[in-house]
């Protein structure tokens, strides 16, 4: 048992480019993340949220060029022998205007190599991003199928990424899935017993609609009753299947 989580196993994450950082990403079967990094290493990660899911974002950078290297190198050695010449010119009490000279040249190499260094870095930066669950399923979850492409969370949970909870589906699976969700349940209860009040801009009322439903009871025309009431098509079917205005009834 490990702090609470029971039978946690770790597993590295391979990413398929080559960087710079001394950097390594960890997931476990419960949904965790972990960094080793040279500043700390086991750090657990929370990540940040996208559309409900936990994701984590982490920025790496791309090797140098072999020739651009030798090229920083060189000018950082420059950058060296400008300053070691500076300290030996205070040293031999050289006169004021010679030290003044060397330390503008000395500082604008350094200025022009730290903003080619920003550059550098800039252009070589890869960012990355990794859906949690996604990464759980993929080290810990064998699919299925090779059509099982998307992962589900069996308790509509997007929080909860335990492996006992994810699942790959189909396409038609997780369709299938999805309407099972509670809040999809509680939008389509919410509609037939109109649980909200109508829109301000409604064209119906309470009265026009114990009307509507006694024409429809008998059978009159929906392209009729469009004209009559002055609605869509549309707004009259769900009406007819008890999408909406469920809790009125027709009139006698």
């Amino acid at each position: 048992m490990n702090n609470g989580y029971w039978l946690e196993q770790w597993k590295e994450v391979e990413f398929d480019f080559e960087f710079t950082n001394k950097y390594r990403l960890e997931v476990s079967n419960w949904g965790r993340i972990r960094t080793y990094t040279k500043l700390g290493s086991g750090r657990i990660m929370k990540g940040s949220m996208s559309e409900g899911y936990r994701i984590i974002r982490l920025k790496f950078y791309k090797p140098r060029e072999p020739e651009l290297e030798v090229q920083f190198k060189n000018e950082q050695k420059e950058v060296a022998q400008l300053l070691a010449k500076k300290k030996q010119l205070v040293k031999e009490n050289a006169s004021e205007e010679e030290i003044n000279t060397l330390t503008q040249l000395y500082e604008e190499k350094k200025a022009a190599l730290s903003k080619a260094f920003a550059k550098d870095l800039s252009r070589r930066t890869m960012h990355y991003h990794a859906l949690v669950h996604r990464l759980v399923a993929t080290y810990f979850l064998p699919k299925p199928s090779p059509d099982a492409n998307i992962i589900a969370h069996l308790d509509y949970n997007k929080l909860n990424n335990r492996v006992d909870n994810l699942r790959w589906m189909t396409t038609e699976e997780i369709h299938k899935h999805r309407v099972n969700s509670p809040s999809v349940q509680a939008e389509i209860n919410k509609r037939r017993l109109r649980l909200t009040p109508p829109h301000k801009n409604t064209k119906l009322s309470v009265t026009k609609v114990m009307l509507l439903k006694k024409l429809l009871n008998e059978n009159k025309p929906i392209k009729q009753l469009v004209k009559i009431f002055k609605v869509t098509e549309t707004q009259i079917l769900r009406i007819k299947r008890g999408e909406n205005w469920a809790d009125v009834q027709a009139a006698k």
